[in-house]
């Protein structure tokens, strides 16, 4: 049976968002809010965690993906926000103001998706508070004064559910009936956006692989939707090919996402973190001791071939973790589960101050609010979940939970799918509504 297209059938469809009082309102909105955090915190875009600015630099000084100099190729980190960085900064020293402006714009772009994506799913109206639970959310205010991927992966999110939701909706606005032709095109928009996204964060990777589902659920003919699989399948190829061929050549293994999975997956699963979840008496665990004795077992000696034997060595050691303590190993997945979801950030130390543990609850009060209205959005849609937006959107969802009960895990990890929770929240409250109203 052929499945429904995304927008219901009683929800009237906007020609263009260009024409929509409301969508300028909110994207100003949004620049005020996302430019005005960013230079409150802009010292924080000096700092340099996860070495972004390190690699963007040396793609321009270099010419070269790596970390060193003398050049030794990297795959320790995705490549497309270094990319993006080095590509966008115009004093070629990848300055902290260049950083906020490009987290600034990329957040606006983030916004305005959102309120297309709320229109396409049957909920225009409330597209404006969509838009604004994304632009104000706390998770994404930290993480975009970040030199960090987060604010780049969330666009890409959306952009990607825009690009579903665009296919399944093909020939909707057009007399003709869709044609393979079509679907190719929309196939290959949706595969050029999941790219973009693993190339930022590889955890999109196995969303990438759920992807078909949702075109699958399509209403078109049987092969009108095994065209847009295909499409969809050899673009993603294509365009991840480069990325694989260049590891292959580097490491002389294939490389799908980065160097880093093992250290990941082992942050997570060794005997000192087991050790602090069976008894550890502070707000948080001291990871400090666990990564000096790594890397003495495995230094570094500054060669692509040490980074993936770090790598593998790392995955080898979890994983001997696991089956040597399956209880533990089954109970910190439970852990990690309540990290990536937990409403309440965590507390830094013992001695926090009043300030920030008032800030903390108070982030905890708008995640609990939002939580429930998100479950009342999940009832409220009831059946219209199977349609190929939502299930690409629920996807996301499982898949980067799934993931995050074995890799480690925290609140930031979910950003990319704080729109989804918007539009959900949205929906919760338009079920509350409904219910509240006389019939």
């Amino acid at each position: 049976m052929d499945s429904t297209p995304d927008p219901t059938p009683t929800t009237p469809r906007r020609e263009s968002v260009w024409l929509d009082w409301q969508w300028y309102l909110v994207l100003v909105l949004a620049l005020v809010i996302r430019g005005g955090i960013g230079l409150v915190q802009m010292d924080n875009f000096h700092d340099d965690p996860d070495s972004y600015r390190l690699l963007a630099n040396n793609i321009i000084q270099l010419h070269s993906f790596t970390t060193s100099d003398p050049v030794e190729p990297t795959a320790f980190r995705p490549p497309l926000y270094p990319l993006l960085l080095a590509i966008t900064s115009i004093s070629r020293h990848v300055l902290p103001s260049e950083v906020m402006g490009l987290h600034v714009i990329v957040g606006l772009i983030t916004v305005g998706l959102t309120f297309f994506w709320t229109i396409q799913m049957g909920l225009s109206r409330w597209r404006s508070l969509a838009t604004l639970l994304v632009a104000v959310d706390p998770i994404l205010l930290n993480q975009s004064t970040l030199v960090m991927t987060e604010t780049l992966a969330t666009c890409l999110a959306i952009l990607t559910l825009v690009a579903v939701s665009a296919l399944a909706s093909t020939g909707e606005t057009s007399e003709s009936a869709p044609t393979s032709r079509d679907l190719t095109i929309q196939g290959m928009n949706v595969a050029g956006a999941v790219a973009l996204a693993i190339f930022c964060r590889p955890t999109f990777l196995i969303w990438g692989a759920l992807i078909p589902l949702s075109l699958l659920a399509c209403r078109f003919s049987w092969k009108l939707r095994f065209t847009s699989i295909a499409a969809y399948g050899l673009t993603i190829l294509f365009l991840m090919a480069p990325w694989v061929v260049r590891n292959w050549m580097v490491f002389d293994a294939p490389v799908l996402g980065t160097s880093h999975g093992g250290h990941t997956l082992l942050w997570g699963n060794n005997e000192s973190y087991y050790e602090y979840l069976r008894s550890g008496d502070t707000p948080v665990w001291d990871n400090t001791e666990f990564h000096q004795k790594f890397a003495k077992r495995h230094p570094y000696d500054g060669t692509s071939a040490s980074e993936l034997a770090r790598d593998r060595a790392a995955y080898a050691e979890a994983i001997e973790t696991m089956q040597a303590d399956p209880g533990m190993a089954a109970y910190s997945s439970l852990v990690r589960l309540g990290m990536f979801w937990r409403p309440l950030p965590n507390a830094l130390s013992v001695d926090e101050s009043s300030k920030r543990a008032a800030v903390r609850y108070a982030i905890g009060a708008w995640y609990l609010v939002q939580f429930s209205l998100i479950i009342a959005g999940l009832i409220g849609l009831g059946k219209q979940l199977l349609r190929p937006g939502w299930i690409a959107a629920l996807t996301l969802m499982g898949s980067f939970t799934l993931v995050h009960l074995f890799f480690w895990s925290n609140m930031r990890m979910r950003s990319p799918l704080v729109p989804i929770l918007a539009v959900l929240a949205c929906a919760g409250i338009e079920l509350i509504l409904r219910r509240r109203s006389p019939r």
